[in-house]
């Protein structure tokens, strides 16, 4: 029999994992408490921008209903899976209020159920927050036992923002700790079902998982900031390129070519609060983690290394055009943002500001800022300005027509982190486009 899945929480990740499996012939029951959402939703109208997500939502729809209803993620489904927030607290460890809620909400239901339920949290948890809170909590509240009567698995998934989608259609690894074998091989027999490439499924304990979930990421930043690094030091030797060095560097197996690119330093919802995260589990264990401060601290340095190069040169009030504000390309969101960190910066010291951003414009509330002026145009933000800082490595900064700026300015400057348009060169000349 086909093994039916709920899932709670329908944001960007919830939706796109539910519509994923729905896509693929599996029934799915999506649950959210925001009725707003759920009547948008049923009525087949995409409510998340998520690159290929109305196109899902529209082929699948025959295979997903869309509910507040939290008694049919149990009574009518085998797993559900729980992707709710998991907020930061002020010591940068995660708060699970949110899946605890649901874990109560949900228990009357797997209380009175007859037959075996999984429940899989995917939400990104503190280590030790499944064997210490989630189950004792379920085996409180239904008087049943965990790898008996339900199980519990820790599923967090891997994948970015602005191709969620692509990402967990083909992970590189899928990552299962478990309670139990029953619960753990059932939740590996529905990722294949749906994933279209060959991943390594890692089965392990809940412990060992969610130690890997934060640690994965704070490896990867901490490639971000070497590479970074690296980038400091060729911009002080004649004739040094990063680009070159760390394409080499990424063709060694050992290392490999993905996140070791210099440009600007991390950001976004999840990299930053991670790295807080992890640290926040050492110190909870008595340790300081040597390599994981300096990659925070490499990473906060970026933003303030181009901001000096900026002031060094212009002074306020200057009007710097600053192109992209998200925390990296192909998305909207600017939680974390480098860009929106510079904006700030340059904004409390005077400067005026003309930004452009290809998607989240649209989004950002900037009247709290006084000296800042959007734009449509990327040129036109330019053209306003006495120098442009590429904040953001698109076709549609690469493509600007450079060379007008030759018919109105002398010693334009462009500060380019991502050596997208300048080369091996952080700041170049406007007649270097000619």
């Amino acid at each position: 029999m086909e093994m039916k899945l709920s899932v709670i929480g329908l944001g960007k990740l919830g939706l796109c994992t539910a519509m994923c499996f729905a896509e693929k012939g599996i029934q799915v029951i999506g649950v959210d408490n925001n009725e707003r959402l759920i009547k948008t939703l049923a009525l087949g109208n995409c409510p998340i921008e998520e690159p290929g997500l109305s196109h899902l939502i529209e082929k699948a729809k025959g295979n997903v209903v869309f509910t507040t209803d939290y008694s049919l993620a149990i009574k009518e489904t085998d797993i559900t899976m729980v992707i709710v927030p998991t907020p930061s607290k002020p010591d940068g460890s995660f708060d699970n209020s949110y899946i605890e809620q649901v874990l109560l909400i949900i228990a009357p239901y797997l209380k009175q159920k007859k037959t075996f339920h999984i429940i899989d949290i995917v939400s990104t948890v503190m280590p030790g927050s499944c064997a210490k809170v989630f189950i004792p909590l379920i085996e409180k509240e239904t008087d049943k036992r965990c790898g008996e009567d339900f199980g519990l698995v820790y599923n967090p998934e891997f994948i970015a923002i602005g191709s969620v989608i692509r990402d967990f259609k083909n992970p590189d690894m899928v990552l299962i700790g478990g309670s139990d074998e029953t619960s753990t091989m059932k939740v590996k027999s529905l990722y294949e079902k749906v994933v279209e490439n060959r991943p390594e499924y890692k089965i392990m304990s809940l412990i060992n998982a969610e130690i890997t979930k934060l640690a994965l990421n704070c490896y990867i930043t901490m490639k971000i900031s070497f590479a970074n690094e690296l980038g400091k030091l060729c911009e002080c030797i004649e004739g040094a390129n990063v680009d070159i060095i760390t394409d080499a560097i990424g063709s060694d197996s050992r290392v490999g070519k993905k996140c070791l690119k210099a440009g600007l330093g991390f950001g976004g919802p999840c990299f930053p609060r991670d790295n807080k995260a992890f640290q926040a589990l050492a110190k909870d264990n008595g340790l300081r983690l040597h390599l994981a401060n300096a990659t925070v601290e490499v990473n906060n340095e970026v933003i303030q290394r181009l901001e000096d190069k900026i002031t060094s040169l212009f002074n306020p009030p200057a009007t710097i055009a600053i192109l992209g504000l998200a925390y990296k390309a192909g998305t909207h969101i600017t939680e974390a943002s480098q860009a929106m960190m510079l904006v700030e910066r340059l904004n409390k010291k005077g400067y005026r500001l003309n930004v452009h951003d290809p998607k989240a414009l649209r989004y950002l509330d900037l009247n709290q800022y006084q000296y800042v002026t959007t734009y449509e145009d990327p040129l036109g933000a330019c053209l306003n300005s006495n120098c442009a800082v590429l904040m953001l490595d698109t076709a549609e900064y690469r493509q600007i027509d450079w060379s007008k700026l030759n018919e109105l300015k002398t010693d334009y400057k462009v500060f380019d982190p991502w050596k997208a348009v300048c080369g091996s060169s952080l700041m170049c000349n406007f007649n270097e486009f000619e």
